[in-house]
């Protein structure tokens, strides 16, 4: 996916506004009775920041198709206290000056909270300005920490450290696959974040990481995949898996180079591995054990609702995230009668039982997420075509 790029001299003509009916989110799993809805004043106003042009443009694109769903969605069924959503997006171009003055406006405009795409413009640029203004600020899917970020900061993902001790846990416990080699992409600072949690969690499942290698020559600046093969050659006695940080054309082609060099070792690996990308490494990547935050097949009636409510757009993680973020914000509001941005932080720090389109949904109280990944693996499909099986859905419902 990409970035957006647009903003015009007043906003408002890269702003689009979109008033949505009015109704009330499906309340079943909520705990604690609403407070006097009289003290909601509306509209509720809520803001996202993103690209929307660009390379970038998809990250931007699906955060508000998700949470235009979840506006209409709430809308449609009364609203919040009788009073309706109404989103505001603008494009910051993938650029940080962008993302700022966007912050800016949106704050101005009293909004109760603004989403954020996964890019590093539109998650990192407004931190200082939102938890200034004391404004309720959301990352949509972002891989990287907001630790101590501000009380107003938070962000919607399944944590690395959840995603790498739940892939390797299945691997140990249903596929009895304990011994590792671990290969990073130093060019990828997230590829060494993830291999550190990789490593840690081999660990806690009593398994071992064997041999370590990196697929990114320092001294040529070029990858190099040759020496990472030779390394698990030489260590290949007693290994049962290959756990790769990297993204999913690398790994695809890691994949089809060990089953060149004889080596049958499944792959392990992230989020970055459940592309299409990834599935084009044919026969070489069968037998792959990898996570996601969402599978639009999963059976559940809120994933069913969210496809539905989503409509003609597509149907991914970053989508789904903004989606469940919206409904979670929208209960807040509701529970706490008020868009007051510290009460409504502490309903949804109190609210451990969410259950969304990507599973369940919690905070802690310093506002970092609590989510669980699900399990797939890669199988021949209906069609002989290598595809993605979910295996495991620790992520709840």
């Amino acid at each position: 996916m990409t970035a957006a790029r647009v903003l015009a001299a007043a906003f408002g003509a890269v702003c689009t506004a979109v008033l949505l009916g009015a109704g009330c989110s499906d309340d079943r799993r909520a705990t604690p009775p609403a407070a006097p809805a009289a003290r909601i004043e509306g509209p509720v106003i809520v803001g996202v920041v993103g690209p929307e042009t660009g390379e970038e443009a998809g990250f931007g694109a699906s955060v508000v198709a998700g949470v235009e769903a979840a506006a209409r969605r709430v809308n449609a069924e009364g609203g919040i206290g009788g009073q309706a959503i109404e989103v505001l997006h603008f494009d910051d171009h993938g650029d940080t000056e962008h993302a700022i003055r966007i912050a800016h406006e949106l704050i101005d405009r009293k909004v109760a909270a603004i989403l954020a795409a996964p890019t590093g413009s539109s998650t990192f640029a407004p931190i200082q300005v939102v938890n200034e203004s004391g404004t309720l600020f959301f990352s949509i899917g972002s891989g990287r920490h907001l630790k101590a970020s501000g009380p107003f900061v938070f962000r919607v993902a399944v944590p690395d450290e959840a995603a790498a001790s739940d892939l390797i846990r299945y691997a140990a416990v249903e596929r009895k696959l304990v011994n590792f080699a671990l290969v990073s992409s130093a060019s990828d600072d997230h590829s060494l974040a993830m291999s550190s949690m990789f490593r840690r969690a081999v660990g806690q499942h009593g398994g071992a990481t064997r041999v370590e290698a990196d697929s990114y020559d320092s001294r040529t600046g070029e990858r190099d995949l040759d020496t990472v093969v030779d390394a698990i050659r030489r260590a290949a006695d007693g290994l049962h898996a290959v756990a790769f940080t990297g993204g999913a054309a690398e790994a695809a082609l890691l994949a089809r180079r060990l089953r060149e060099a004889g080596l049958e070792l499944p792959i392990l690996g992230g989020e970055e591995l459940f592309a299409p990308e990834f599935l084009q490494g044919g026969d070489a990547v069968l037998g792959t054990l990898l996570v996601a935050t969402f599978s639009p097949d999963r059976r559940s009636p809120e994933v069913a609702r969210f496809v539905q409510d989503l409509g003609a757009a597509t149907p991914d993680r970053f989508a789904a995230l903004a989606y469940d973020t919206l409904l979670l914000l929208a209960e807040a509001i509701r529970q706490s009668g008020s868009t007051d941005a510290a009460r409504v932080r502490d309903a949804l720090i109190a609210r451990k039982d969410f259950l969304g389109a990507t599973g369940r949904t919690g905070f802690t109280p310093d506002n970092q997420p609590i989510k669980r990944p699900l399990v797939y693996a890669v199988e021949k499909g209906v069609n002989g075509q290598s595809a993605f099986v979910l295996k495991s859905a620790a992520a709840g419902g």
